[in-house]
């Protein structure tokens, strides 16, 4: 495969995970969850617990699992 079609695949395949990330984090409908989320990364006990949670209140974070979801 060329690398022009590689790069074309690579931007066209990265645009819904994008999208996905930025929704689940920063808009309005899911601001319920992401501040629960928000609430238990910062006071849960263990740190597998705070990270998990913490998951889902960072795009860069959030995008990565989207991303291995998808695959």
């Amino acid at each position: 495969m060329e690398l022009s079609t590689q790069l074309l695949w690579l931007f066209t395949l990265s645009l819904p995970i994008a999208c996905v990330a930025w929704t689940v984090t920063h808009e309005e409908v899911f601001k319920e969850p992401r501040e629960y989320c928000v609430r238990c990364s910062k006071a849960s006990q263990t740190l597998i617990r705070r990270k998990f949670f913490y998951l889902f209140t960072c795009e860069y974070c959030f995008s990565h699992y989207v991303t291995a979801v998808s695959c």
